[in-house]
Formats: structure tokens, C-alpha cells, sequence
């Protein structure tokens, strides 16, 4: 299966479209009704023609049973009889045998239907629902967990070809001030994964959210990650899954890690500085530290005088039945006095996406979570538990998919990208990678992390590697805000039909509103197929837009 990537431009400023002709629509809609009207009575009447035959054979058979009416061969009617009988239960278990296999289809995914607040508007989900849930230092999450962010999205593309559904949705929080927290989605049903194929894995997707003032003095923006799952290789042959992220703070450095799991742990009273330590995101497991204090778990420095001293939380051991109000001690030493520190709130949003055995959330202002995971809509067994520590909780980032054990040898990440080689035909993976931003190349403190977790499916190797072609391949639209426009993407498949045919396309940057139709073969060109686009430009999307598609051939 090959692919190539179309960047079509839409720039909503300016020029008007002349609308469809009506005369040309009603033309239109008539042919389409009289082919559909043909082809269903020509149907109905082959049907007919095929029941007629054995019907007859069992009329003539049972009419002229008695031997006086054949006596050279009594047993003609027999025979009219028992074909008849044949033919008819032939014809009859063949037309439940397509029924049966209609419904079955159907049944296959997407069977969440492609409609907003996915997935309890589907028939049967209606309990589907559930929530981004804090995982760690909770006790500093500004308000979160008294009102959690769940996980409904909007769908914005389907291909039935791939069993596949893209959903999005954008979420508003309202948090307290110096909020810094852990949010997680777990779930138990990736598609099954590795070989021999294992069911019912584990997936663990965390973000972690601070909206503690960067060293710059502003509230940080997380990095955006835009990317497409499942990617597909052919066996045997090393592939570069490059994962294009980008941070609205300029001068961020933007690296990319392995997703872990960092144990939870318990731990005795510590100084002041150890526990502002703790406070902090913690890069022990991700990045090499140059802290020359840092905390050594079971080791503890000489206690203070001064217990409850400044800048410890107010729900420390140490400040408990203390003077200590609000999130910190802000006084030199809340043992004797009380101080208390006024918040304000800071907004941020988070949007949650959902695709092939994916939901994927990225921040728009001042938190962002990234969420990819199977698209199967999981019936959740008994996860995993990762409360067990009364200190601090473990932190899951990859549940039943951690590198190095879920991946073929020789699998590597370097600057956001995966090299990646399969040796083995038909087997699905999942990799689970964190998108980390800091304020500067020599910072070892990420502001944020972002998750990405995506799948890979390994293919035989195909007789035909020829790329298909997608066109125009650069092409500029200029649209008018609320005036509809639609238009054609062409793919052209360069391999023989009978050894590669095209399978659909999948859409990588949508545009909000943009639909789509499904894949038409052109009535000219075998080789050709197209894909139609409408979208009607609203006010608050002036500007350029960035269509990107990519196509699939099987």
C-alpha cells in the first residue's frame, strides 16, 4: 500500500463562485432517480425469473405425481420434485447467506456512527461515556477534578474501505492559578496487537497540564502534534514515520521520548527544597538531570525548625494543623502564621480526537492533551490499578504497550521520528511516544508533555509499489465566507487493476465544516478515481486553510 500527501490551500477572502445551475441540478437528480429505478426493477425481475424456475419444476412435479400419467417413467416427477425442491432452497439460503453478510458488514467498524458526541450517539453506547480523569498531584489541579473533561467527540471523516472514523472536539476548562497536574484516558481494547496477536491490551494515554508561570514569565502553550494512525509498511523494509509537532512559543525546544512508567512512591517528611523539587515535572526517567540535589528516594537531609516554611503546599504533611492557608505557605513559616494568597483563574482548552483505534486531544491555549488509541470502542475490564502509593501515584504513560518489549528489534526514535522495520506479514503494533517542550535546548525541565500513540500494520509486499498519484497536487481556492463551494480530488492509480486497486483516501488535515463524499471511480478512466469536497466558509475562518489527504491503494 503506497501513499502520497496533497496540500490543498483554501483561503477564504475573496472571490464569489457562481452557484449550480438549477435547471443543471433537477437534470441531475432525475438521471440519478431513473438509473436507481432501473436498476432495482431489472433486480426485481431477475429475482422473479430465478424463484419462477424451481416454483414450476415443484407445481409440474406434484400436479402429475401419479404414475398413470408417465407410466414409461413413473419417476419423472419425482425428480421434477426434488430439483425443484434443490433449486429453490439453493436460491433461498443464498439470499439469506447475502442478508446475513449485508448485516455483518454493517456490523464491522465504523459501527459508531459518523455524527457528533461520538460515541453515545450510536445506537447501544449510550453508557460510553467517560472521563479524562487526574492520575497524579491532584491535590493541585486547580478545580479539575470537581468538573473532569469527557471524552465526546465530533466525527469529521469516515472511510468505510478501512473500517475507520476520525472524530475531534474542542473542550473549555476553567482552573485556579499555579494548577499543575496529571490527566489520563485507560482503556483495554486495542485492536489485537504483536505476534502471536494478543486481545484486550491495555492503553494508558497521560498529559501532563502546568499552568504555573514559565521562567519567561507567561503561561506556557504546549506543542501541537498532528498525525495520522494507522501508518502501514511492507514487511522487511525500514520505513521514517516522521511526527510533525509545533509550539506556539517561539524559541521552545520540542523533543520527542519514549512513553513510561515511573513508579509512585512513598516517602517520610523532607526540607524545603526537596519538596519544591517534587512540585516540579518530574524528567528523572526522560532526560539526563543536571541537579546537583536531586531527590534520593529513603534518603532525607536534617530537619528544619521551621516545619511548614515557604513555599510548601498547604496540604504537605508538613502543614497539616498549621496556620498554612490557600495552595502554599507564603510566609517565611507558617508553624505561627497564617497567610493567605489570593488566585486567579486561567482559562484552557483541550480538544479530543478519536481515529482508527485512536482519540487524540491537543491543547488550543493553555493546556494540551494528546490522545491516540484504538478506535474499537472497548468494553473495560478490571485495568491495572496504579493507586498504590499514599504519596505520590505511578505515572502510566503506555499501559501494555512500552518500548522497547511491544516493538520489532531495531525500532528507534530520533527527532520525532520512528524508524521502523517489520518482519513479519499481518501483524498490528502500537507505539507510545511523548511530546515534550522546554524553554530553552539545555533545559532538562519539560513545561509540558503531550501524548502520541499511534498504530502500525506490517503488509505482505505488494506486486505493484507504484505510488498512486494524487492531482492537482498544488492548487489555490479562494473562497467567499458563506458562500458554498465544492470541488475534485483526482487520484490516479499507476498499478495494473488486477494487481493494485485504489482503496480510498484518508484525510490527515481536515478543515472544520469540509465534507466528503466517497471514493467514484471516473466514468472515462479506469485508472482514476475522485473524491468531492464542499464547504461553506464561516466568518471566524478567514483566512488560509490547509487541506491535506493522503491515498491508499490495496
Amino acid at each position: 500500500m503506497k501513499y502520497k500527501a496533497l496540500d490543498e490551500l483554501l483561503s477564504a477572502n475573496g472571490a464569489n463562485r457562481n452557484p449550480l445551475d438549477k435547471t443543471e441540478l433537477k437534470s441531475w437528480i432525475a438521471l440519478i432517480v431513473t438509473a436507481v429505478a432501473a436498476t432495482s426493477i431489472f433486480g426485481l425481475v431477475w429475482l422473479i425469473i430465478l424463484l419462477a424456475v424451481p416454483i414450476i419444476l415443484l407445481v409440474i412435479g406434484t400436479r402429475y405425481r401419479d404414475p398413470r400419467y408417465c407410466p414409461i417413467e413413473p419417476r419423472i416427477s419425482l425428480f421434477l420434485i426434488v430439483s425443484g425442491s434443490v433449486a429453490l432452497a439453493l436460491i433461498t439460503l443464498n439470499i439469506i447467506i447475502s442478508v446475513v453478510t449485508i448485516f455483518l458488514t454493517s456490523l464491522r467498524y465504523p459501527y459508531i456512527q459518523c455524527t457528533n458526541n461520538v460515541p453515545i450517539t450510536t445506537t447501544g453506547f449510550g453508557g460510553a461515556n467517560t472521563n479524562l480523569s487526574c492520575v497524579v498531584d491532584c491535590s493541585t489541579d486547580g478545580g479539575y477534578s470537581s468538573s473532569p473533561i469527557n471524552i465526546l467527540t465530533d466525527c469529521v471523516s469516515a472511510s468505510s474501505s478501512f473500517s475507520m472514523m476520525t472524530s475531534e472536539g474542542t473542550k473549555t476548562k476553567t482552573l485556579a492559578a499555579e494548577a499543575h497536574f496529571y490527566i489520563a484516558y485507560r482503556g483495554s481494547a486495542w485492536v489485537p496487537l504483536y505476534d502471536p496477536a494478543q486481545r484486550g491490551l491495555e492503553w494508558s494515554i497521560v498529559t501532563y497540564i502546568d499552568l504555573r508561570k514559565r521562567p519567561d514569565g507567561f503561561i506556557n502553550t504546549p506543542p501541537v502534534v498532528k498525525f495520522v494512525s494507522p501508518q502501514y509498511t511492507f514487511v522487511n523494509k525500514t520505513i521514517k514515520i516522521n511526527i510533525p509537532v509545533s509550539d506556539a512559543n517561539a524559541g521552545d525546544d520540542v523533543r520527542c521520548r519514549w512513553s513510561t512508567f515511573t513508579s509512585g512512591y512513598r516517602r517520610r517528611k523532607r526540607s524545603n527544597d526537596e519538596e519544591n523539587h517534587e512540585n516540579q515535572h518530574q524528567p528523572d526517567h526522560r532526560y539526563k538531570t543536571q541537579n546537583d540535589n536531586n531527590e534520593i528516594i529513603n534518603t532525607r537531609k536534617k530537619r528544619q525548625t521551621c516545619q511548614c516554611s515557604s513555599g510548601k503546599l498547604c496540604t504537605a504533611i508538613e502543614c497539616q494543623n498549621t496556620l498554612c492557608t490557600g495552595i502554599k505557605c507564603a510566609s517565611t513559616c507558617c508553624d505561627s502564621v497564617a497567610t493567605k494568597i489570593s488566585t486567579t483563574d486561567s482559562t484552557t482548552s483541550t480538544a479530543i480526537m478519536t481515529t482508527t483505534g485512536a482519540t487524540s486531544a491537543t491543547t488550543l491555549t493553555t493546556v494540551s492533551t494528546s490522545i491516540m488509541s484504538s478506535t474499537t470502542l472497548e468494553t473495560v475490564g478490571t485495568l491495572k490499578s496504579t493507586s498504590t502509593y499514599p504519596i505520590r501515584q505511578a505515572i502510566d504513560e503506555c499501559a501494555d504497550i512500552c518500548y522497547p518489549d511491544r516493538v520489532p528489534t531495531g525500532t528507534t526514535l530520533s527527532n520525532c521520528t520512528i524508524t521502523f522495520t517489520g518482519d513479519k506479514a499481518g501483524v498490528w503494533y502500537a507505539v507510545a511516544i511523548q511530546v515534550e517542550d522546554f524553554i530553552d535546548s539545555t533545559s532538562t525541565t519539560p513545561m509540558s508533555s503531550v501524548p502520541v500513540q499511534m498504530l502500525i500494520y506490517v503488509q505482505p509486499q505488494p506486486a505493484c509499489s507504484d505510488a498512486p498519484i494524487i492531482f492537482p497536487l498544488s492548487r489555490c481556492l479562494e473562497v467567499q465566507v458563506g458562500i458554498s463551494i465544492s470541488f475534485n480530488l483526482s487520484i490516479m492509480d499507476l498499478c495494473n487493476q488486477t494487481v493494485a486497486k485504489l482503496a480510498d483516501i484518508i484525510i490527515s488535515s481536515a478543515i472544520t465544516g469540509m465534507t466528503r463524499d466517497n471514493l467514484t471511480s471516473s466514468p472515462t478512466n479506469s485508472s482514476v478515481s475522485y473524491v468531492t469536497f464542499a464547504w461553506t466558509p464561516q466568518a471566524n475562518q478567514a483566512g488560509s486553510k490547509q487541506l491535506c489527504v493522503i491515498a491508499f491503494t490495496t
